[in-house]
């Protein structure tokens, strides 16, 4: 920067200052011209850049927004005269879409005006929705409480897809003027200004007027003695000094002849804000009808109490099943192993089979009669009859044009048999695939087909931000259903059990985070997999409700025919729910937390009564998984060192 310059620059601010110091018209309160901080003068900032700035309640501002109730052609040439003192202006003048206008000022449109909402939803959305009824991907009845949501939840996004409709056009003014400081010009400063027309905003003429200066200067610690401390405190990993340092700030000399020639027009309205937000207005919105929160149904404080027995004293496992003989399947952590143990005095676990490769997870499940048990882990599927206590092993070949996921999910449908699902987001349409087993194979060995069943674009449909896991999942059932039942971000759907087609939904109580009038939806986590019964003919899905630090879970009982739920049944002062077991004939429903103090209750669900499932004299550690005996005279549980037992009354 020439000196001249400099000085004509400098005399002029200051000239400036000290002729407008009387007529100076005052700022609103709680604003403040204050001298450069000292934090910024610390840091190395020029002296040519330490300049009075504007300040709001004590702290510098990087930039204002001001906004005059008059018509754009009015404001921008006061702007411009206003700013030609400081320096040559460089400027350039726009008409632009709404549909581009800043997310800030967007919002604040869609504050004043809410129509537009609606009005956006329906042109972008509703051709969407529509398209995924006729995919099968949504209920018609659906269609309109996602209209609803999409227009409660709609963000401005300049540019998005969403922002097209919106064509109306408005000037847009910038302008900067930059300038070079110090004796080699290392040092430079740029303001910039914008003049926006808001009539559209607003309902009426308004004007939005933007002020900010960038700074940018040298780094007096990148210089060589700099260098030279940092040499000395060399970190290979660590954030090295930049070798400039930037700022912004609102100079008085740039925001008061604006502000000072704005405020003498006649019916301005000046307003000063922080950024556009300040202009947005809190948008009223009313609860959706079908918002509900649960109708929690207790344990009894004074319940009956039943002590289970210890069966087999044993460590270290991750799963069991009890069989229709009395014997029990277990896998062993460590080493992995699928174990046999018939309840005889004496008799230990044996092992009876052994994975090639270790797995993380896995099915472990029974048919309704408890003759026939299956392990399918990683791409092996393990047999086991009950009948004539053999074993057979097949390995599960993917009938596909492309790799499947190695760490495939399975679950059954009732029969016992696994099945295979999982989530595909390679292509553009998410899906929600599911594969099936072929004819078993006669022989041991013998490889296990599996074909694609239904791809299902249920999972397309669930793409806006939710809370918890937006993952469609399988209802496991404990007996053959017609139909297929999911959960998912709303509540319960039933699938056409062949294409994967939406034939029903049941939106369902709160299931998980803290209260919102407007929003219910939202997969819980820390419960169990939804599982149904199909004598009860009911779905238990899981819930996790939170209140600041605390949670409550529990479980929806939901009845298929009606839709209705019966109860929603918790377990109040603990943090999660750790597995959930339904008695064969849908009756009875045992909840236990799976952490240590073993918390279990056991629910008749036909009065709604509870009894207190006790396990502290047995010396059980961390009760971990409840399951009926095919039977359903005994209800199991596992715990870290053994299985326990609880013989429940008939009468429940």
């Amino acid at each position: 920067m020439k000196y001249a310059g400099f000085w004509k620059y400098a005399l002029w601010a200051t000239a400036l200052v000290c002729s407008g110091m009387a007529s100076a018209t005052p700022l609103p309160q709680g604003w403040q011209i204050r001298p450069s901080n000292a934090e910024d003068m610390a840091r190395g900032l020029p002296s040519a850049l330490q300049t009075p700035e504007l300040a709001k309640d004590g702290s510098r501002l990087p930039g204002v927004e001001m906004v005059v109730d008059l018509p754009f052609s009015q404001v921008l040439p006061v702007v411009v005269d206003a700013l030609r003192p400081l320096g040559p202006l460089r400027d350039e003048l726009e008409l632009r879409s709404l549909s581009t206008m800043s997310d800030g000022w967007g919002s604040v449109l869609l504050s004043r005006r809410p129509e537009l909402a609606a009005q956006l939803v329906r042109q972008v959305d509703l051709p969407k929705l529509q398209e995924y009824v006729r995919e099968g991907a949504l209920a018609e009845s659906e269609v309109p409480e996602r209209l609803a949501d999409l227009e409660r939840t709609l963000r401005f996004q300049s540019g998005g897809e969403r922002m097209a409709p919106l064509t109306e056009r408005y000037k847009y003014w910038t302008g900067s003027i930059k300038r070079d400081h110090g004796l080699r010009g290392n040092s430079t400063s740029i303001a910039i200004a914008s003049v926006r027309q808001l009539d559209s905003v607003f309902g009426r003429p308004a004007t939005a007027i933007h002020l900010t200066r960038n700074d940018e200067f040298p780094n007096p610690d990148n210089n060589f003695i700099g260098q030279l401390r940092g040499l000395a405190n060399f970190d290979v990993f660590g954030a090295h000094a930049p070798s400039r340092l930037a700022r912004n700030s609102v100079p008085e000399a740039m925001f008061r002849p604006v502000f000072e020639a704005l405020s003498q027009l006649p019916g301005a309205n000046l307003q000063l804000g922080l950024s556009a937000e300040h202009w947005q207005v809190p948008v009223a919105t009313k609860p959706l009808a079908l918002v509900r929160e649960p109708k929690l149904t207790l344990p009894q404080p004074n319940a009956k109490e039943i002590q289970a027995q210890v069966l087999l004293p044993i460590k270290a496992m991750d799963n069991f099943l009890v069989m229709a003989d009395g014997g029990v399947l277990l896998i062993r952590s460590h080493p992995q192993a699928l174990m046999h143990w018939t309840p005889a005095p004496g008799n230990q676990p044996q092992v009876v089979w052994t994975p090639s490769d270790f797995f993380t997870k896995g099915l472990l499940s029974r048919d309704p009669s408890g003759q026939s048990a299956y392990l399918a882990v990683n791409r092996q599927l393990v047999r086991f009859d009950v009948a004539t206590q053999k074993l057979a092993t097949h390995p599960i070949v993917f009938k596909s044009s492309r790799e499947v996921d190695k760490y495939i999910d399975y679950f059954h449908l009732g029969d016992g048999v696994p099945m295979a699902y999982d989530h595909s987001y390679r292509d553009k349409r998410d899906t929600f695939d599911v594969w099936q087993p072929t004819t078993q194979p006669a022989g041991d060995g013998a490889p296990w087909t599996f074909e694609k069943r239904f791809a299902s674009l249920r999972q397309d449909m669930i793409r806006e931000p939710a809370r918890g896991n937006r993952q469609i999942k399988p209802v496991r059932w404990d007996g053959e259903v017609p139909g297929f039942w999911v959960e998912d971000l709303y509540g319960l759907a039933e699938l056409d059990a062949r294409t994967g087609k939406v034939l029903r939904v049941v939106r369902l109580p709160r299931r998980f985070g803290e209260v919102d009038p407007h929003d219910d939806s939202g997969m819980a986590q820390w419960t169990p997999e939804p599982f149904g019964s199909a004598k009860g003919g009911w779905i238990g899905v899981g819930f996790v409700l939170i209140e600041g630090q605390r949670r409550t879970p529990g479980v929806h009982v939901v009845d298929i025919a009606s839709g209705k739920v019966r109860y929603s049944l918790t377990l109040p002062g603990q943090d999660s729910l750790g597995t959930a077991a339904a008695s064969p004939d849908g009756r009875l429903l045992a909840l236990a937390t799976g952490s240590r103090d073993n918390a279990a209750v056991l629910w008749d669900l036909q009065t709604g009564r509870s009894l207190t499932l006790r396990s502290d004299k047995t010396g059980c550690s961390d009760l971990k998984q409840l399951q009926w005996t095919p039977s359903g005279d005994l209800l199991v549980g596992r715990c870290w060192n053994g299985l326990l037992g609880w013989d429940v009354p008939s009468n429940g």
